[in-house]
């Protein structure tokens, strides 16, 4: 099982139990930065690795058995027609209109907040915006392909100084050894994309709604990258990399291991291990007490994927 943050995740015996019984397993983890919420999932599905990973990099077919009903898949090469559901409503205008460095309800860079005040105060603003944000979305994912992580974005939203989300995402990649230990090119990839590329992987750009009960629904940008390391017989590996998201996350890492079962009957059938890490910019307990929230919403979303991604292999 992964390792998270030096210590070995391990199951109970009442765990370890539900998931010979094909029950999905859901463990919260506790990260030492108070704004990261992660968790980890197990469970035993009845299919080859074979035919499952055929499915995983059927990628509209593999997002919907996720759960995930709003996405889009950027082509090469990317323009705005990969986003033209993007629209600016009326709640919109009026939390872009009060934007300002350091407090913001859309994560975006400074410049892009001054920007979209300005074509706010315009006639017919709302809909130049959202033609602006079109064209600025498939500029940032061909900025991305060619550059990697020097061009991921700048959140100037919440406190000072701003956070690259690019530092956001080695945080969280630093959090998990498992990654570097079973599939170290695959990390490596990863931290120096487009270069270092393993020559049989499959990956997709993608961006989709996020959903987490009791939080705002937020549009995130995604990296999606499904391999199977040469010397880890038995094993596949999806790993999902946030590039960006216009509320709450300034960093979503999501590891997916998709290993042979030889402990089943006739050792056949797989186990799917996801380790999931969310990176909030604000995450405060007390009375309205978002941190409780966004760990029960993640404990709950995990184990939905894990049941709908089994019943869909079935």
């Amino acid at each position: 099982l992964p390792v998270f943050e030096g210590h070995a995740i391990v199951l109970s015996a009442d765990q370890l139990a539900a998931l010979a019984r094909g029950e999905p397993v859901v463990q919260m983890l506790s990260p030492k930065d108070d704004r990261v919420v992660a968790a980890f999932g197990i469970v035993a599905i009845k299919t080859t690795r074979k035919t499952f990973v055929t499915g995983l990099t059927n990628f509209s077919q593999s997002l919907r058995a996720q759960g995930i009903e709003n996405f889009g898949l950027f082509k090469v090469p990317t323009t705005s027609a990969s986003v033209s559901a993007f629209a600016i409503d009326a709640n919109d205008a009026a939390s872009l209109r009060k934007c300002r460095t350091g407090k913001c309800e859309f994560k975006l860079p400074a410049a892009e907040m001054a920007r979209a005040k300005a074509m706010l105060d315009g006639a017919g603003g709302p809909a130049k915006l959202a033609a602006y944000g079109r064209r600025r979305v498939a500029e940032y994912v061909t900025g991305y392909r060619a550059r990697g992580n020097a061009a991921m974005v700048v959140y100037d939203d919440f406190g000072k100084g701003g956070v690259r989300a690019s530092d956001a995402f080695a945080a969280l990649l630093g959090s998990s050894s498992y990654l570097a230990e079973t599939a170290p090119a695959l990390q490596r990839y990863l931290q120096q994309y487009p270069r270092s590329r393993p020559g049989d992987a499959k990956e997709i750009i993608y961006w989709s709604e996020e959903t987490l009960k009791d939080l705002r629904p937020t549009i995130t940008i995604n990296q999606l990258v499904v391999w199977s390391p040469p010397g880890a017989s038995g094993m596949t590996v999806a790993v999902t990399k946030q590039i960006y998201a216009d509320h709450y996350f300034e960093g979503m890492l999501d590891e997916r291991f998709v290993v042979d079962r030889r402990d089943g009957p006739g050792g056949a059938g797989i186990y799917l291990i996801m380790l999931r890490q969310y990176r909030f910019d604000n995450l405060p307990g007390g009375v309205l007490n978002i941190r409780g929230r966004a760990k029960a919403a993640l404990h709950d979303r995990v184990e939905a994927e894990l049941r709908k991604t089994q019943g869909a292999a079935h």
